[in-house]
């Protein structure tokens, strides 16, 4: 036979149930606009048999509400942490190469590398018509000088962009280790609520939002050990950046073997730190790749590009090549011979520059231009008559050495992407390309990392109208709840009163 206060019972742990379902679905709707609250549900299961009497059992005991668990797809975290690490890195390199474009290649046709060059051609051909004009001449030189400051500026901006890539390098690193130090507390507070039998959902809600800010700076691994009170683990490329409640967190360096760039390591061991995507791939790419052995083509790979630019022109124009004889080659207008190079570094005079020449070799004194330095020698900015415009005696009317050097700008053997302006131009299609690849695939990965994180929400996010829906059915749940417990509290009143008569 059934306990006298069964039926009691069962309607008050349905009271209960239905209040605590009501309490989270409130606690779900307030939570609606929360970033990175995952929508929670009640779990009951039937109570089963309480006692025996008699040799029969009792065929039910209401309900019980044995869990609130937070509604999560782990594979759709798993996957969307992948494609946010996909997205940082794209997202860094085509914000980068956006700016490095703006740099070679401006919208503004005036102030491109195409005039500036062509400007010095244009006064070449002027001198060429009129060698004994000084006005021409200063012209020839202002030109000279507007290509070796255009040289200038453009380096100095690409290396500018370098140093600011080396502190977002820094500033990553800080990120990462704030995120890897608050994820192992959380690991530890978790690790406490699950051994004092406590919810966990909030603070996993927390680590969670941690892991996805997390990912879009670095490639990550995680694992969860339901097992070990919920503890999680975290790798990069293989090594333990967070084990439970302890964080391993990385160390920035001055590399005197890079320019003093900062490196990466890790704190505990001084391994060299390497990831394959994220924010600080990209910015580790973007500041160091040269393109030499299969490597990123960053921001040292365009500088590099300009420096053989400056390197090859100014030795081609000064020297000559096999086709056409250089501006060393030629004479004053006097009829003497000069030996006088157009193009230096740093104003180093011609004749210090020559000497390097004599002593080094032509190839090494070269290699000491670069876009940064590439400047007009001192002979030619302190005196326009330095301009070795003829190619023997014959006076100021002589401009055979400047028909050379208006064949030579031209010349398509000079680089082996044909004439200057056109190896120019193949640094500024590069880039282009790489921009362009950059940026599309950084549309789509946050496409993806769109739909990803739909597919998420649909899971884990709130709807304020199947919450009301919800709520609307547990209401009704506790109002029945309620009347079986009037209704019992009916029946015990008349049995008691009955047996008291």
């Amino acid at each position: 036979m059934n306990s006298t206060f069964t039926g009691i019972n069962i309607a008050s742990r349905g009271l209960y149930a239905s209040q605590v379902a009501m309490s989270v679905t409130t606690n779900n709707m307030s939570n609606a606009n929360t970033t990175g609250y995952s929508r929670q549900e009640v779990n009951q299961t039937p109570l089963g048999v309480a006692a025996v009497y008699a040799g029969q059992s009792i065929l039910g005991n209401g309900t019980e509400v044995t869990s609130v668990d937070q509604l999560r797809d782990t594979r759709l975290d798993q996957r969307y942490w992948q494609e946010n690490t996909r997205l940082g890195n794209w997202e860094t390199k085509s914000s980068a190469l956006t700016e490095i474009e703006s740099v070679l290649n401006p919208t503004s046709t005036s102030s491109g590398f195409s005039t500036v060059f062509n400007n010095f051609y244009s006064a070449l051909e002027s001198l060429d018509k009129t060698p004994g004009d000084s006005s021409t001449r200063n012209t020839v030189q202002e030109d000279g000088k507007a290509v070796c400051q255009y040289l200038n500026e453009a380096s100095q901006e690409l290396t500018a962009i370098r140093e600011d890539e080396n502190c977002a390098v820094k500033t990553t690193v800080d990120q990462i280790n704030s995120y890897a130090g608050q994820i192992a507390d959380l690991n530890s507070r978790i690790s406490q609520a699950v051994a004092a039998n406590a919810s966990t959902n909030e603070l996993k809600d927390q680590r969670n939002l941690l892991l996805d800010k997390l990912s879009n700076l670095t490639d990550i691994t995680v694992t969860e050990d339901a097992s070990d009170n919920n503890q999680m683990t975290i790798r990069v490329d293989g090594t333990t950046l967070v084990n439970g409640g302890e964080a391993n967190e990385l160390e920035i360096t001055e590399d005197s073997t890079n320019d003093g760039m900062y490196s990466v390591k890790w704190g505990k061991t001084g391994d060299s730190f390497t990831t394959t995507g994220g924010q600080l791939k990209a910015e580790l790419d973007l500041r160091d790749g040269d393109g030499t052995d299969s490597s990123y083509q960053g921001i040292p790979y365009y500088i590099n590009q300009l420096n053989k630019f400056a390197q090859t022109f100014a030795q081609a124009f000064n020297e000559g090549t096999a086709s056409y004889s250089g501006h060393a080659d030629g004479y004053l207008s006097d009829g003497t011979t000069t030996g006088i190079r157009f193009f230096s570094y740093d104003d180093t005079s011609s004749a210090d520059f020559t000497a390097e020449i004599t002593s080094e070799g032509a190839a090494a004194a070269y290699q000491k231009i670069t876009a940064a330095n590439i400047s007009l020698s001192k002979d030619i900015e302190d005196n326009v008559s330095n301009i070795a415009a003829a190619d023997s005696s014959g006076g100021t009317d002589n401009a055979n050495n400047v028909d050379q050097l208006i064949k030579l700008v031209k010349d398509s053997s000079m680089f082996n992407k044909g004439t200057p302006e056109d190896f120019y131009n193949s640094i500024v299609s590069t880039l282009a390309t790489d921009s362009s690849t950059a940026q599309r695939s950084s549309t789509n990965a946050t496409s993806l990392v769109k739909t990803i994180n739909d597919r998420r929400t649909s899971v884990s996010g709130v709807d304020t109208n199947e919450e009301t829906a919800t709520m609307t059915k547990y209401q009704q749940a506790y109002e029945a709840s309620s009347k079986m417990v009037s209704v019992w509290d009916e029946l015990y009143a008349k049995t008691i009163a009955m047996v008291n008569d």
